[in-house]
Order: structure tokens, then sequence, then C-alpha cells
């Protein structure tokens, strides 16, 4: 082969390169301008999120509890909504302090005073309270007294009137709830007689008007006060509780059985 011939070989080989070799090159070429452009597109978004996100931000840092009224509100949402004692809400405001902002969370004492004031409050109210009168008792406050007595300080044993309406299953049609239920009145003695159960129901009846029934247990302190209201020319309706009822009945029966205590003991616990 001739040097020309050679010459026009390598020529045509060199030529064939170079177009393959500026054909990957200008391929390259736009793919780069493309993912430039993707990417400039990406950091224009990236920058407007962040000016959208950054109030958001800027607000979740804020604290949630900013006054003392708030700290009182959620304190007493956790004792009356979530079913809580006086100790555990100190504790879960003590836990939740970081994250809501406070800086000292309440003690299971500072609690108590909060949910006494409370009660305080709503007794002094309850004497705004509307009943249903029924029709064939139209002089009654149209409200069903559930009394009982229970130990509360120390030895003393606190006596507790609350008061439910008597058409609340003509109007809702359902079993009373915790917030159906109004804590009237309630009072602290060492023991309770009858006749001082039937003087304080008396005080109480005084203000609140007269009630359609009062519902009670199986103690004879508050059947003997019932009988003294009755005497005393202030009738209502006595209502026992069915569960004391039904329970008495049980224990008079098999009261010796020897297995008695083992049954009280296992309703307790699933209880």
């Amino acid at each position: 082969m001739s040097t020309k011939s050679k010459l026009m070989n390598s020529r045509a080989s060199w030529k064939t390169k170079a177009t393959n070799r500026s054909q990957d090159n200008g391929y390259l070429t736009k793919e780069l301008k493309r993912i430039r452009h993707e990417r400039d597109e990406f950091k224009k978004r990236a920058i407007q999120a962040e000016v959208k996100l950054k109030p958001a931000v800027d607000r979740s840092k804020l604290t949630s509890i900013e006054t003392k009224a708030d700290l009182v509100f959620l304190t007493l949402k956790l004792f009356l909504v979530a079913r809580i004692g006086f100790r555990a809400v100190a504790k879960v405001l003590a836990v939740l302090s970081e994250y809501l902002g406070i800086a000292r969370p309440p003690c299971p004492q500072t609690v108590i005073n909060w949910v006494t004031r409370l009660s305080i409050a709503r007794i002094q109210y309850a004497t705004e309270l509307q009943g249903s009168p029924p029709a064939g008792d139209p002089f009654s406050n149209g409200f069903v007294w559930m009394i009982d007595a229970t130990v509360g300080f120390g030895t003393g044993k606190i006596l507790a009137v609350l008061a439910l309406n008597v058409q609340h299953h003509a109007l809702h049609q359902t079993a009373p709830s915790f917030s159906d239920v109004h804590c009237i009145a309630v009072s602290v003695a060492k023991s309770w007689t009858g006749e001082l159960v039937a003087e304080f129901l008396e005080k109480v009846i005084g203000v609140m008007g007269r009630p359609v029934a009062i519902l009670k247990d199986g103690g004879s302190d508050l059947g003997k006060a019932s009988r003294l209201l009755c005497e005393a020319g202030i009738p209502c309706q006595i209502i026992d509780d069915i569960s004391h009822i039904i329970a008495n009945l049980f224990k008079h029966a098999d009261g010796e059985h020897p297995q008695f205590d083992s049954f009280l003991t296992v309703c307790g616990k699933i209880s």
C-alpha cells in the first residue's frame, strides 16, 4: 500500500473517531446542562420551602403553657378528663415540663388545692342548676339526690350529695356520665348518725329546694335520716340502691359459706 493510501485510511479513521467523540461529548454536554438546570430548580424550590416552613418551625419553639391559667386548666383536665390521681397529675406535668415550657410543675398538694377550689366554685354555682320537675311533683327541684358517706380526711367521714336531673333518661336516653352529675354539698364529721344526716340535708334543702327522690345505700344512718325527713314534713321518694340491696341479700343467704370471703376478694380484684 502506498503512502498516500495509508494517509487516506488514517485520515478516514481519525475522522470517524472524531465524529463519534463529538457526538458523545455533545450528548454529555446536553445531559450536564439538563442536570445543572434541574439542580438549580431543586435549589430554588428548597429555598422557597424553607421560607414557608420557617414560621411553622418558629411556632413550634413557642411554649404551649404561657400563663398560669393555662397550667391550671391543663392540670384540671388531667384530673377530670384523664381521671388520674393528684400524684399522677404532678408526675405527668413534671415529665412534660421541658416540652411544654413549664418552669415549675405543680406538686401534688398544689393539684389538690386547685381541684378543691374548682369544687367549691361548682358547689356555689349549684344553686343555679335547673332541673326538670315531673308533672306529679311540680314543687320539687327536679333532681334525684344521691347521698353517700365515705372515709375522707383522716378519721373524718365525708358526706356528699350529688344531683342528677330526674328526666335524664328521657332527655338523653343514655346512662349518666361524670359530667351529668353535679356535687351540690359536702360536709365532714367524725361520724354520721341519722340525726346529723337529716339535719345536714334539711340545710341543703333550704338552699336547693326539695328533691324528687333520694338515692341511698343500705346504711342504717342514711335510712334513718330519710325517715326523719319524712316525719319533718319534707316528703320525697326514698330509693334504695339496687346493687346494695342485692349484695345484702346475697350476704344474708350465703354469708356463712366457707368460700364467701374468697369470693368477695376475687370480686374486688376483678373490679
